[in-house]
């Protein structure tokens, strides 16, 4: 016969069935919620979405987002204070985007984490925090403060400052303290702008160089071959920007050759990127980085003359055959004029070269005008773009892949900023 357990057996038994339960309760609300409150869902599929920042002529800014066909624009936020950058999570079902707000007398802007109800602070302190960028797991959240690139999880509960570095020894960077201006002893200039690779983990950077403390890499024109007429030296010149990449938030990061002004858009594959140069006797170029082998020759794209065109913010379409970018046409003053959103082979059998007015005909133009800050959407089908209208305010567009169907999102109503595309597939 099996012996029969007693009450008070019983009881510890069922006392611990019920701490074991609460323990994983505990584990799972730590993970969901942090410090900054449970993260919920946006309401259905924002597949075909775009977010944006709207201001009205009241000042008033909020958060929206609108169908990439101009239907279904509402608004996310109703608490009027000043907002930008939003980004959406991965699976589409988040966005994080930075807030202004008050403590104490002083503004900061901090982030802010919506779903499903009302958004949840996930950051703190006096130093503003800026640029926010789900990362491409969707386990961490990378933004700017005080120059310094730095990670914290959807829920607000961890913080790491990423780049540079806190030097080892000292206590750590907390939320609300700048970057040390200073690590091992060198100045650290600070990160600009920055993006995730699509795949990897790798992320890259704007550096701003300064003064003695710049680095000294190559020539002036080291991505092309330098004419025996140039009268430039190869070595020692000192280039204000240059782009830093980490190949994983742990490892050194690798510093790309620089140049007077640098931007760059990340290949599908988050191995190569494309990188935009302007150098100090105005030529302007695009080449592909490898930056997974980086001692490979850079592959050039585009090599413009100076005084004729500059191509910026080079953007890959996600299938990576094709790169658009902000094309401007550079006059013998240094003065610059809008042409449009230009049209390039991600990777071609040679170089486009414009030397004169007939190499800028001969280009690929998408859309005409002051348009700006081109995205492709998931499917590389449309093309989102901004542009200032004729009141002086900022209005949200999207054509077609091949130029066709041009359509205004906004309409001409309030200020419209910072527009991002859903990630989510329809």
């Amino acid at each position: 016969m099996r012996p029969r357990m007693s009450g008070a057996a019983i009881g510890k038994y069922l006392l611990l069935v019920a701490f074991l339960a609460l323990f994983a309760g505990w584990l799972y609300w730590k993970n969901s919620y942090g410090a900054i409150g449970r993260v919920a869902k946006l309401d259905s599929s924002t597949a075909g979405y775009i977010a944006f920042v709207r201001t009205d002529e009241s000042g008033a800014s909020n958060l929206c987002i609108v169908k990439d066909d101009g239907s279904d624009l509402k608004a996310l936020t109703n608490n009027d204070l000043p907002k930008r950058m939003p980004c959406w999570s991965p699976d589409g079902t988040r966005l994080v985007y930075a807030q202004e707000t008050r403590s104490e007398g002083t503004a900061s802007y901090q982030l802010f984490v919506l779903g499903q109800g009302t958004p949840k602070q996930a950051t703190y302190g006096s130093l503003s925090k800026d640029m926010p960028l789900w990362s491409p797991d969707g386990k961490r959240i990378a933004y700017l403060a005080g120059g310094a690139v730095k990670v914290v999880t959807p829920n607000g509960a961890e913080t790491e400052q990423i780049y540079p570095r806190p030097a080892k020894g000292n206590s750590p960077v907390t939320e609300g303290q700048a970057p040390p201006e200073e690590v091992d002893g060198l100045k650290r200039p600070p990160i600009t702008w920055y993006r995730w690779a699509p795949v990897g983990g790798a992320l890259a950077g704007v550096q701003v160089l300064e003064g003695e403390n710049a680095a000294a890499i190559g020539s002036a024109n080291w991505w092309g071959k330098t004419s025996k007429n140039d009268g430039e030296e190869v070595v020692g010149v000192v280039e204000p920007e240059s782009i830093i990449v980490l190949p994983h938030l742990e490892a050194e990061p690798v510093r790309l050759p620089g140049a007077e002004k640098v931007g760059f858009g990340w290949y599908p594959d988050g191995r190569r990127m494309v990188v935009a140069l302007q150098t100090r006797k105005g030529r302007h170029a695009l080449v592909i980085f490898r930056t997974d082998e980086k001692d490979l020759p850079v592959t050039p794209i585009l090599s413009a003359d100076a005084h004729t065109v500059a191509v910026e913010n080079p953007v890959v379409s996600p299938d990576g055959r094709q790169i658009a970018g902000e094309l401007w046409r550079v006059q013998n003053n240094g003065d610059r004029l809008p042409l449009g959103l230009v049209l390039l082979p991600a990777e071609p059998d040679r170089p486009v070269v414009v030397k004169g007015a007939a190499d800028i005909e001969s280009l690929k133009v998408l859309t005409k005008g002051d348009a700006r800050q081109p995205q492709w959407s998931p499917d590389g089908a449309k093309m989102l773009y901004t542009m200032v209208g004729a009141t002086g305010r900022t209005d949200i567009w999207v054509v077609n892949s091949d130029g066709t169907g041009t359509v205004s999102l906004t309409k001409g109503k309030g200020d419209n900023t910072d527009p991002v595309w859903s990630p989510a597939r329809r």
